[in-house]
């Protein structure tokens, strides 16, 4: 009698025993994915642009495409406070007729529109928009944003220009960055698309 019941005993602690091992086996520590990652199966989905065990670390993109630049502000006089069209008779006409160009480091021109806005004053939301679809690959240095005034019967004037970094490891990918000086006598905004 003794016999019998040891053995039912010994195989319930062995299945114990088993099963125990399986499950704790089976059991994870949760992890705080970042940057809009789920956590499934034990590991955190990244979302596109993010990698490592909590989604933290930003990828480098393969390139950045400026799809459109919103001129929000431009001097609206020229530094001596002479209106940019200075020569001509209208008041109309005295406004300047505004286009953009982008530089890279080296001051090479890497877009120039090939449009321009007439006699033009911001006022209220009457924004000045480009559609550059400038694709860039190379973001260690600043780039240039530069503002002119169009003359066809002379040089076009230099109206203003500002710095701007497109990129950085911790910027999270914004698809919009405001390029601005400290006085917001120029403001362009550009919109973004990133490929990874």
């Amino acid at each position: 009698m003794k016999r019998k019941l040891f053995k039912p005993t010994v195989l319930l602690a062995l299945f114990s025993i088993i099963l125990g091992c399986s499950s704790s086996s089976d059991s994870c520590e949760t992890i705080t994915c970042l940057n809009g990652g789920v956590f499934t199966d034990c590991e955190c989905e990244c979302p596109e642009g993010y990698t490592g065990s909590n989604c933290s670390t930003q990828i480098t993109p393969k390139s950045i495409t400026i799809t459109k630049a919103t001129v929000k502000a431009f001097p609206i006089q020229q530094s001596n406070g002479d209106n940019w069209d200075f020569d001509l008779i209208t008041p109309n006409n005295e406004l300047p007729d505004v286009y953009i160009t982008f530089q890279n480091s080296n001051l090479d021109v890497i877009y120039d529109s090939d449009t321009f806005f007439e006699n033009i004053l911001i006022t209220g939301g009457n924004y000045l928009e480009f559609s550059p679809n400038l694709k860039i690959v190379n973001y260690a240095n600043a780039f240039l944003v530069n503002i002119y005034d169009y003359d066809p019967n002379d040089a076009d004037d230099f109206m203003a220009s500002q710095g701007f970094v497109i990129y950085n490891e911790f910027n999270g990918f914004p698809e919009t960055i405001e390029v601005k000086d400290v006085s917001d006598s120029i403001l362009v905004e550009l919109q973004l698309n990133y490929e990874f």
